[in-house]
């Protein structure tokens, strides 16, 4: 289970001064990967968004940002706070992270693909590198 602590943003970028790529920051989340640093692969990522309506540091169904061409479309986004107001101490835990339930307001099509919050993925070649979760 997760839940959201304060305002995360997604995938928006906290430091426009920072590089995009898969070996620095560029979601609030858990991304799943592998690969040793500096030639880490992406497999999946579960991001947190600010809020359920839409805003830009909410998931990209609800008005956010894009994840990076690197995720694509390997990535479940959810929020745990409904709106509109926030609480950058407050834990929001009556609307559990990533779990597809109580997805409402703008946030309501981030539920609808009929796989999340599950992640399957068909790698071209075996991997036999162990999965990090970060």
């Amino acid at each position: 289970r997760g839940y959201q602590l304060g305002t995360p943003d997604a995938f928006h970028k906290a430091v426009d001064t920072i590089p995009t790529n898969i070996e620095t920051y560029y979601v609030d989340g858990v991304t799943v990967t592998y690969g040793s640093p500096g030639t880490r692969n992406h497999v999946f990522t579960y991001a947190a968004g600010f809020l359920e309506i839409n805003n830009s540091y909410s998931c990209p169904c609800a008005g956010g940002l894009a994840p990076p061409s690197f995720v694509g479309s390997d990535y479940y986004c959810e929020s745990g706070n409904p709106g509109p107001g926030y609480d950058v101490t407050q834990l929001y835990y009556s609307d559990v992270l990533w779990d597809r339930q109580q997805c409402g307001g703008d946030e309501s099509t981030c539920c609808n693909p009929p796989d999340q919050p599950w992640f399957c993925k068909t790698f071209p070649n075996p991997i036999s590198e162990d999965l990090e979760v970060r």
